[in-house]
């Protein structure tokens, strides 16, 4: 029988029948394979008679940013390939405890790194610990030489749509692996207790999967086949959902009209966050239907049901005005579609102590909706295209522009797609950083990702390439989601930081 790729219940039959033998269990990733798992391996072995080795499944490999780097089939390939390895079967989940469970291992090895605590970087080793000492197992670690497959990927298999080449060298260059880690963790000790006030519109995004039928005979339109929909939180949630894993005191202004949207809206946010939902009666709730090809995924067409016009908010207004002075920080979501008339905007501007704004143009407000009726604030965040709309500049160079704005509006983040994004600070000089990812499923939401957790950074966080990579790395997860059908990991966040600085 084969010995690659072997489900873990099909490989325990086998294992039974060498009852004689001591297995030994290891368990990784293995992107890429090296000498040092070689070594890893060959120690490994000398302990037992048969050396298997557990891979963990594409779906749970949770190393940031395009990891794995091969998939399962293709890791399994090299491994059962090498003379050492006597079997290879994979696990269905984060860590090897089910694996453990089945197999039953005399040993379980892992590398030199675990040694010590904080070298069980996934946080999974206590865990299949308990279950090792439940079926008598030992474990061990090994003492060679220690490598990083993600620092040999990230060194030298270079995509050409996947950048890291000398850009992402030269934004390493001065800043340890260590110092951003210790930066991150500093960060989020500061922002933990930080009262916060996200301002924007909630805006249901609504999928609904087609299957085209062709052209109709009498009519020159697109007939499709309706297969199914899905309905997301959209707009100002997503961004509230990715701060309130690292800011325990958030609070909500919005507006809404029908009431079982307010409820809806409240049951979502849950009770760790203060919703203050103002009804307004000639105000139209948001929906966005999008119509996506099934078989493809490519977008077809989308219907915006909302009312564009500027609408009146006294209530708002008076709340604002008598209790933003309490926010430490406040962050604006502005999707143009009503909510921060001009009024709201300068009270914003003139009263809040500390204050990020993201002033988004659409099919439905484009060259309406602009950054510049915000006097000033702490951190802009914009697109590129939006940024040159508020100067009416489409050829000035872009860094030109960002120093232009810096007296008004201080730190300014412009994110331009497949080219990520530029970020200038305070008075440092101006940071680069190239999109991270080799591609996704679906773009939409990616720019406020890489916002919500700016938003934050920039206000609390002096590494300045520290709030640019954080910004990256949320951007290109997010378009591995389809929709806001799940939110920005923190722990994401932070490995893809481990793995990406090394």
């Amino acid at each position: 029988m084969s010995k690659i790729h072997i489900n873990p219940y099909s490989l325990s039959k086998i294992l039974k029948k060498k009852r004689d033998k001591k297995i030994v269990l290891v368990h990784g990733v293995f992107d890429l394979v090296h000498l040092g798992h070689i070594q890893y391996f060959n120690e490994a072995k000398k302990h037992g008679d048969i050396l298997v080795v557990s891979l963990t499944a594409d779906k749970f490999v949770k190393k940031g940013i395009n990891k794995p780097h091969y998939n399962q089939y293709q890791r399994s390939k090299v491994l059962s390939s090498l003379s050492v390895v006597d079997y290879v079967t994979y696990s269905d989940d984060f860590h090897a405890s089910k694996v453990i469970q089945i197999l039953k291992p005399k040993y379980y090895v892992k590398g030199p790194d675990y040694a010590k605590k904080e070298g069980d970087i996934a946080g999974n080793l206590k865990r299949e610990l308990s279950i090792l000492k439940k079926n008598k197992g030992k474990f061990l670690t090994t003492s060679g030489e220690q490598f990083s497959s993600s620092k040999l990927i990230n060194d030298f298999l270079i995509n050409d749509d996947f950048p890291q080449s000398n850009l992402m060298k030269k934004f390493k260059h001065n800043i340890s692996k260590l110092k951003f880690i210790n930066d991150y963790k500093k960060t989020l000790k500061e922002v933990k207790n930080k009262k916060i006030l996200i301002i924007g519109e909630v805006i249901f995004d609504q999928y609904n999967y087609v299957s085209p039928l062709g052209q109709p005979s009498k009519e020159n339109i697109l007939a499709v086949s309706s297969k199914k929909k899905e309905i997301y939180y959209g707009g100002v949630l997503p961004v509230i959902k990715n701060i309130s894993q690292i800011c325990n005191k958030i609070d909500l202004v919005t507006l809404y009209n029908n009431k079982k949207i307010k409820s809806q809206i409240k049951n979502f946010l849950g009770k760790k966050i203060k919703a203050n939902l103002f009804y307004n009666k000639n105000y139209i709730d948001i929906y966005k239907s999008r119509y996506l090809n099934i078989n493809t995924f490519s977008k077809i067409f989308e219907v915006y049901n909302f009312q564009n016009d500027d609408i009146k908010n006294p209530l708002i207004e008076n709340f604002l005005l008598k209790n933003i002075k309490k926010y430490d920080h406040v962050i604006v979501c502005d999707f143009g579609h009503g909510l921060i008339n001009k009024k709201l905007a300068e009270i914003i501007s003139k009263k809040s102590n500390s204050l990020a704004i993201n002033v988004q143009t659409n099919a439905g407000n484009r060259g309406f909706n602009l950054f510049t009726k915000y006097r000033k604030s702490n951190f802009l965040c914009l697109d590129e295209p939006e940024f040159r709309l508020g100067f009416q500049d489409k050829m000035t160079d872009l860094k030109e522009l960002i120093n232009r704005s810096s007296k008004k509006y201080k730190d300014i983040m412009i994110t331009r797609g497949v080219h990520g994004l530029i970020l200038k600070k305070n008075k440092k000089p101006i940071v680069e950083l190239a999109a991270l990812s080799r591609g996704g499923v679906d773009t939409m939401g990616a720019g406020d990702s890489a916002y919500s957790y700016a938003s934050v950074f920039s206000k609390y966080c002096k590494n300045y390439k520290l709030v640019s990579l954080v910004a990256a790395i949320a951007g290109a997860l997010k378009i591995k989601i389809v929709g806001h059908s799940n939110f920005i990991d923190i722990d994401d966040i932070y490995k893809s930081i481990i793995y990406l600085t090394k």
